[in-house]
């Protein structure tokens, strides 16, 4: 039997919908930013939209939201059912002795659902206790939830090497690096997800990761973490000074009614107590990559403990929901459609206050 559920009646239980989203969509977007991406040959999956026209106005950002799979129309009334868009502007993450800072846009599309019958624990066994639905990725697939541009790790491979090397395997690699120059010295990193986001909070999650280093003299298996061994992520929420979260009605609610978007904007995401393991399968293959993965590992400083690793990633964080008894997917569907029509009323804002997003959080036993 599911415990207590928390009801989207009130607009302030609206906004902590809001900010748990918001908290999915940082674990699986962020750090795919902030340790760069891939070079031209790993491009992001193209992406495949969900069915009818890019939405205008107050839906704009929701461009490849799964309205159209039946999971989402399997919702009990009342309860989240929505789209919600990331965007990532800026911040850095540390991993080993690797900063990378954060510049190129990243953007993070998914849509939530809650089911009936469904049961707490399991992936959720730190979550809380107001949500047990689940996170359904764009038609794509889930490698489909980010887009980004490529970023280079500003340590060259010759660095992270730390050439000149005494052994052969690595030497050869060196020598290559530093003869071709340009893509061979550089080298990009792909966040990949190794596993379901767990321990789904208001503000905290856990994310496991692993990435993708991309050289060509590397091969096609080098990463930091596997599916057996991952980098748990448990970034913490919150909304930085100039913050705010607003909420924008749609401009017809009486076809689309208890349907809005709500955006918070100036929030940061951070962590600095996850661990990294070590590298492993880089190199040209064979025993030559236990040499190259220990050469990396000592230039990289990996494996790297608790306090050593951090990031910190800011950026606008929307949800588009629909908060009805019954026709939630359905309502939003519409909704999406009619805004690619010209002409009609403008969508209403209000601006709804932290101290109100977080007095309400606490009534709910969610802190804050």
């Amino acid at each position: 039997m599911r415990t207590s559920k928390l009801r989207l009646r009130h607009p302030f239980v609206r906004g902590s919908v809001t900010s748990a989203a918001a908290v999915a969509l940082v674990a699986i977007g962020l750090p795919a930013a902030a340790l760069a991406t891939h070079t031209a040959s790993h491009a992001a999956p193209a992406k495949v939209g969900p069915g009818y026209p890019p939405p205008g106005g107050i839906y704009a950002p929701f461009t490849n939201c799964p309205l159209l799979n039946p999971i989402m129309q399997e919702s009990t009334g009342g309860d989240a059912t929505g789209c919600v868009d990331g965007a990532v502007a800026s911040g850095s993450i540390t991993i080993g002795n690797i900063v990378t800072p954060v510049t190129s846009p990243v953007d993070v599309q998914f849509g939530i659902w809650d089911p009936p019958n469904a049961s707490f624990g399991g992936d959720n066994p730190g979550g809380i206790q107001q949500y047990a639905g689940g996170i359904l990725p764009p038609p794509a697939g889930v490698s489909a939830m980010v887009s980004t541009q490529p970023d280079v790790i500003p340590e060259s491979l010759t660095t992270a090497l730390g050439c000149p090397s005494t052994v052969k395997a690595v030497e050869n690699i060196c020598s290559e690096a530093a003869n071709y120059g340009g893509k061979y010295n550089k080298v990009y990193a792909l966040a990949e997800s190794a596993g379901q986001l767990t321990n789904f909070g208001v503000f905290s999650w856990t994310q496991r990761l692993v990435f993708r280093l991309i050289n060509p003299l590397l091969g096609a298996s080098c990463t930091i973490g596997s599916a057996d061994n991952p980098i748990d992520v448990n970034p913490q929420l919150s909304i930085g000074p100039g913050g705010m979260l607003n909420e924008f009605t749609d401009p017809n609610p009486t076809k689309h009614p208890n349907t809005s978007v709500l955006q918070i904007t100036g929030a940061i995401a951070s962590d600095t107590v996850f661990t990294a393991p070590g590298v492993q399968g880089c190199g040209p293959g064979g025993a030559a990559n236990f040499a190259i993965d220990s050469a990396l590992d000592a230039g990289t400083g990996l494996p790297a403990a608790s306090g050593v690793n951090s990031l910190t990633l800011n950026g606008t964080f929307s949800l588009a929901i629909s908060y009805n008894d019954v026709n939630q997917d359905k309502i939003l569907i519409s909704a999406f459609k009619d805004s690619t029509k010209k002409g009609g009323a403008p969508a209403q804002v209000r601006q709804l206050s932290t101290t109100d997003l977080h007095s309400v959080l606490g009534q709910f036993g969610l802190g804050g």
